[in-house]
């Protein structure tokens, strides 16, 4: 059942405010542009027989990134506060199964490889996360980690930095919080993970395209880095 009018509207004038404070990489049009894919995914996947719940699959996307814990700061409500405060003013009654999702969509809560049942089985959760995964990747992607490092004051490419492959979510988090590295090695520390992470078949299909063009890209910033054109 499509998300009723009024509430979609109301919910998007809430991400924007969220919203309006981060940088280009992780503005409204980035929150847009994954909710518009995540239900794209649930038509392809509907159309293969699979029951989706395309209310919940919209305000999660919508909500996804509100509470960020990149922007988050101590004393401010967590994303799960705001959103729980939001849909219970409004009445929803599935407000618990939103802010599940919010909570768990990251590529930090999947790097953290903490497994329950239902985030093995939750399509909703699944399509969120890829449409999340597929917006970090391709042309898109690109343009995103070179404003997300500017906004962070990293290097776009440092060949003295040393990308760290197969990161656990500790080495992750202390990156993160060391502000290290530079755009070019998030490639490989991330981007270059997230094709092998897509979970419904629609997404898959659609990652390695953007893959493709992401390594064609790096390979293209080595070359002109060596100058050996």
């Amino acid at each position: 059942m499509p998300l009723h009018p009024v509430l979609r509207k109301e919910a998007e004038e809430l991400v924007k405010e969220q919203m309006a404070s981060y940088d280009p990489s992780h503005d409204w049009l980035h929150v847009d542009r994954v909710r518009r894919q995540a239900l794209k995914i649930s038509k392809e996947e509907s159309s293969h027989g699979k029951t989706i719940d395309l209310e919940l699959v919209e305000l999660a996307a919508l909500f996804h990134d509100i509470g960020d814990a990149k922007f988050h700061k101590e004393g401010q409500p967590t994303g799960k506060e705001i959103v729980m405060a939001f849909l219970s003013k409004h009445g929803y009654q599935k407000a618990d199964d939103v802010a599940k999702i919010v909570e768990n969509v990251s590529f930090r809560k999947e790097l953290a490889g903490i497994k329950s049942e239902w985030a093995e089985s939750c399509i909703e959760l699944h399509i969120v996360q890829d449409a999340d995964k597929l917006d970090a990747i391709g042309a898109f992607g690109i343009m995103r980690c070179a404003a997300y490092s500017g906004y962070k004051d990293r290097p776009l490419y440092d060949p003295a930095e040393k990308a760290q492959l197969n990161m656990t979510y500790e080495q992750y988090q202390a990156q993160t919080k060391a502000n290290t590295g530079c755009a070019i090695s998030h490639f490989h520390e991330k981007l270059f993970r997230l094709k092998d992470m897509m979970k419904t078949p629609t997404a898959i299909k659609m990652a390695q395209k953007r893959h493709d063009l992401m390594v064609t890209f790096v390979q293209q910033i080595e070359e002109e880095y060596s100058m050996d054109e």
